[in-house]
């Protein structure tokens, strides 16, 4: 890892162990290590080259008894979780067409003092009058988006040429897609669970007491569709009640309900773990074949990246795992 001053200016390589975990904003996107070594200048980043890891330091500690210094802050990816998409005065929602590359960088535009740098190859991927949620940070908006389409987010720093800054590159390419089959051995195994003690009737009960409480049954069916028809009968049928008196309408209860009914249903879920041979990146997808012939697939949704006594380690999460 190299130490950066706070322009990013390159301080000098250090062989540290490294912490850190990136990916969507539901991930820590930071980073923590500790050194002994003392008279350098104060780093104010630091980054491992040709890779995604580095970022800012905003924490230090030191104890007086100790010669350790901690160090943590967010990783790149991080800071872009820490931005938030604001819809364009006059308008309702942001909303963007064009290569995606060219609306990454409309997108980041003054982000942090233009810290990234967003790649001015055509990336193959043209958006479409895609709208953004109010108010949803960077990451998870430039994610969402070209997700939709196949596509996911990279970043990569390195340095240019000596004497500037080390450019934080950003790009739009297309995601990697993993397949695998049940008891197949193809090099990266795949953990398939299948639940089926969920329940699929929801009785909900509202407001009023007794014969008067207002009820409404909730059903899901195969698809994980929720409507007020029944789909499972008789030894498939798994029924609970759930207690909701504080409803101010109808509609409340079964808004309440069908979020709870989703918690509580069956579900099929693929985990992986990744050998470090074949790596997955952020936005990558994960596909798997059922016994049954039904197809789930997840993206990569998190890293972790640790380097300890000089030997690296990575594990990737994908989306729903726990």
């Amino acid at each position: 890892m190299i130490f950066l001053t706070s322009t990013l200016h390159e301080l000098g390589e250090i062989d540290l162990d490294v912490d850190a975990e990136f990916g969507t904003s539901e991930a820590p996107n930071d980073f923590e290590f500790a050194t002994s070594l003392r008279g350098l200048e104060e780093p104010g980043a630091f980054y491992i080259p040709g890779t995604e890891i580095g970022g800012l330091i905003d924490y230090d500690k030191t104890k007086s008894d100790q010669d350790v210094i901690t160090f943590k802050g967010f990783l790149w990816r991080g800071l872009l979780a820490k931005n938030i998409i604001m819809p364009p005065t006059g308008s309702d929602y942001m909303i963007v067409s064009g290569e995606a590359n060219s609306v990454i960088s409309s997108l980041l535009n003054n982000v942090m003092g233009n810290l990234f740098t967003v790649s001015s190859e055509d990336s193959g991927l043209t958006i479409s009058n895609y709208q953004f949620p109010l108010y949803i940070n960077l990451l998870d908006g430039i994610e969402g988006m070209l997700e939709e389409y196949g596509y996911r987010l990279k970043i990569t720093a390195q340095k240019i040429a000596s004497n500037t800054p080390i450019q934080i590159l950003v790009e739009a390419t297309e995601a990697t897609i993993v397949s695998g089959t049940y008891n197949e051995d193809n090099g990266i195994p795949l953990t398939y669970e299948v639940n089926r003690m969920g329940i699929n009737h929801l009785i909900c009960g509202g407001s009023g007491e007794l014969q008067n409480r207002e009820i409404v049954h909730l059903y899901i069916n195969d698809q994980g569709e929720i409507s007020q028809t029944q789909y499972y009968f008789g030894l498939d049928e798994r029924q609970e009640f759930f207690d909701y008196p504080n409803a101010e309408s109808t509609q409340d209860l079964i808004d309440y309900g069908t979020e709870r009914l989703k918690e509580l249903a069956s579900y099929k879920k693929l985990s992986i773990k990744a050998p470090e041979e074949q790596p997955l990146e952020i936005g990558d997808i994960v596909r798997g074949l059922f016994p049954d012939g039904s197809v789930i697939q997840s993206p990569v949704v998190s890293k972790i990246y640790k380097i300890s006594n000089g030997l690296l380690h990575t594990e990737c999460k994908v989306k729903g795992e726990e």
